[in-house]
């Protein structure tokens, strides 16, 4: 084991959480970690390692193998075409947008339709009112 102090106070520390018993001092460590309880919840963080050492790249499971490699039973993806998609898009929302246009106008052709019979009306109402009074006073006066 390495002579670093804070490397045995850190295996110490590790003996106690483990349920090792009693820890051991600093200064009688062995030489070689005693082997893991099989309930340990702590990791060993004294692992010492060579600078320069890099650590061996473990094999890729078969799971992460079949995840990025197609298996010849697959089919391809199909490839899009970005017209055609809008095609079919456009053809989806055409009745929707059609029944939204649709609603609209006819709401706002009634409220100026309405508008304008209203103000016919009353211009109308007027030119009546007048027409029917000299009618009255020629009427009357013929009389």
């Amino acid at each position: 084991m390495s002579s670093d102090p804070l490397l045995n106070k850190m295996d110490a520390l590790l003996k106690k959480h483990r349920g090792d018993g009693e820890a051991t001092s600093m200064e009688s460590q062995e030489s070689s970690p005693p082997p893991l309880p099989d309930d340990a919840w702590l990791p060993v963080l004294t692992e010492v390692v060579d600078v320069g050492d890099l650590p061996a790249e473990p094999e890729p499971s078969p799971a992460s193998v079949s995840a990025t490699e197609p298996t010849p039973n697959t089919p391809p993806a199909p490839t899009i075409d970005p017209d055609e998609l809008a095609r079919e898009i456009m053809g989806k929302l055409e009745p929707q947008l059609d029944a939204m246009m649709r609603e609209q106008f006819v709401a706002e052709i009634r409220d100026s339709l309405s508008s304008t019979l209203s103000s016919l009306l009353r211009q109308m109402d007027s030119q009546i009112k007048e027409t029917v009074r000299e009618t009255i006073a020629e009427h009357l006066g013929k009389r």
